[in-house]
């Protein structure tokens, strides 16, 4: 049995999905044919119904991804490209 890989996929196709898939379920279809159909691990269907229960449809949304935060800022950043393009070693 195939799994989809939804880490190859943007964060807007997965919110689609999450919420297409919700609704499918909502409508009456079982989840377990729902899943199937988007080829995904069968667990999810039953975390984004959770999340759809806490939350409702915001709950599904696509959150901001933040990252390591930079050690560096603008003008320290500037400078240094400055060091490294102006002076030779």
């Amino acid at each position: 049995m195939r799994h989809d890989d939804g880490r190859k996929l943007d964060h807007k196709t997965l919110e689609a999905i999450r919420v297409r898939a919700v609704q499918r379920v909502m409508d009456g279809e079982s989840p377990e044919v729902v899943i199937k159909a988007l080829g995904m691990s069968r667990a999810r269907i039953y975390e984004w119904l959770a999340a759809y229960r806490e939350g409702g449809f915001d709950a599904l949304k696509a959150k901001q991804i933040s990252g390591r935060p930079k050690k560096l800022s603008g003008a320290q950043i500037r400078e240094l490209y400055t060091w490294i393009t102006t002076f030779t070693p």
